[in-house]
């Protein structure tokens, strides 16, 4: 039953991954990289996607489930959604449209040009360089930062008594 539960979230997860790609796609085709909506679901459909996951390996496992199996079916669909989050923004930023390096480049400094006052001058934060470690680096962070809300539908989830 546990190959069902990954074989389910797999499927939950290709579809993130699928919904990941074409928002992307869509920024790149509208130049739309600023967009605060787009940006926004970025963050928000892989945590509905992965609770989704868990709640289809609890129907799979006609509601006797374990945290260990709910935790892994999100933990599988988030994985697969930043993963082609983390290729597909690399690829796009580095090979096929390096102008929108420069757009999010001038955004960060006006973001941060802003944030300092006179008194501090100093760089706390170093201007990002869409660099393969920089993307990666990205991909771990998010994916554990990702993983709590996980944890807690999971926790949630798994002791929901059975009916």
């Amino acid at each position: 039953m546990e190959q069902t539960i990954k074989k389910n979230s797999f499927i939950v997860g290709f579809i993130g991954a699928l919904i990941t790609l074409g928002i992307y796609m869509y920024m790149w085709q509208a130049q739309e990289y600023l967009n605060p909506l787009l940006n926004t679901s970025i963050y928000i459909y892989p945590i509905l996607l992965g609770v989704i996951a868990q709640v289809w390996a609890r129907m799979v496992m006609k509601g006797n489930v374990s945290f260990k199996q709910v935790v892994l079916a999100y933990f599988i669909c988030i994985l697969l959604v930043f993963l082609t989050e983390t290729v597909v923004y690399y690829l796009l930023l580095n090979h096929i449209d390096v102008n929108a390096k420069e757009i999010l480049l001038n955004a960060w400094r006006g973001i941060n040009d802003q944030s300092q006052s006179d008194l501090a001058q100093t760089k706390i934060f170093k201007e990002p360089t869409f660099t393969l470690s920089e993307f990666a680096l990205g991909f771990a962070t998010k994916t554990l930062m990702f993983t709590v809300p996980g944890l807690i539908t999971g926790l949630i989830i798994s002791k929901i008594p059975q009916r």
